[in-house]
């Protein structure tokens, strides 16, 4: 009976170590694993402080870029608005030089038409004088109709004389204006520029001396640009022709570039 009693324990024995031998095995796996485990979530955890911060990073750009295009789309607005106003004003600069050509036409115009009207009324008066007529006119009718064309040449000679004068006071405004020397030195601003049509608005007018068909030269910073040449003539600013032949390859005149007035060299 103790034999196998015995036998039974040691077998029993052998089965508890067998056992304990294997639940240490899967301890030591289990440990290993978790270690595996918290090395990864360590791993995980860097790469999400990673991404965090770059996530701050973008959105520290994003917000910077979006402050960016603000600003710039306000200076498009304005360099848009200062463009229509530029376009708005040469529009009336060439209404109002056309409007001025027009009316020195119809001077030119009215002073050939008066002269042609003296000439005919001179020639009926010197018919008149010597009793050439037309048709049956009696002495009483030639005196009258000697007077009457007297007077009317008298008149005619008055409105010849009126438009002589507007058209020779027009002709010295201008005359004067094209002798005017502007100022050696002279510096003005480009406010706006059309790089379709190829001009610009200067801070640059009539009262600082600017004259029609002056060139000038534009500079940013030391850099020469090219010229420019006057068109036309405000008060405070001017109009004027981007001379392109004369600005170098990979530039453009820009708002806010610097103009020069320079006195040509004899």
């Amino acid at each position: 009976m103790t034999k196998p009693l015995l036998i039974a324990a040691i077998i029993l024995s052998l089965g508890a170590a067998a056992v304990g031998f294997l639940n240490r095995g899967t301890l030591q796996q289990t440990r290993e694993e978790r270690d595996t485990t918290q090395a990864q979530l360590q791993s995980a955890n860097k790469d999400i402080d990673a991404k965090k911060a770059e996530i701050t990073s973008l959105t520290g750009e994003k917000e910077k870029l979006s402050a960016d295009l603000e600003s710039a789309q306000g200076e498009a607005t304005k360099a848009r608005e200062e463009l229509n106003a530029a376009n708005t004003k040469a529009t009336e600069a060439q209404a109002k030089l056309t409007d001025a050509e027009a009316k020195a036409t119809e001077a030119e115009t009215n002073l050939t038409a008066a002269q042609e009207k003296i000439t005919k009324l001179e020639s009926d008066l010197a018919a008149a004088s010597s009793g050439e007529t037309k048709g049956a006119e009696s002495g009483g009718d030639s005196e009258a109709r000697a007077k009457e064309l007297e007077q009317v040449n008298a008149k005619l000679q008055d409105e010849n004389s009126s438009l002589k004068a507007s058209i020779a006071e027009f002709k010295t405004k201008e005359e004067n204006r094209q002798k005017v020397m502007m100022r050696p030195g002279l510096q003005g601003t480009v406010l706006a520029v059309n790089q379709a049509w190829n001009f610009v608005v200067l801070s640059l007018g009539d009262r600082q001396g600017v004259v029609p068909n002056s060139e000038l030269l534009v500079q940013r910073g030391s850099q020469l640009l090219g010229k420019i040449r006057v068109t036309s003539v405000e008060p405070n600013t001017s109009i004027a022709d981007i001379l392109v032949r004369t600005v170098p390859r990979g530039f453009t005149v820009m708002p806010g570039d610097t103009v020069i007035y320079q006195a040509a060299r004899d």
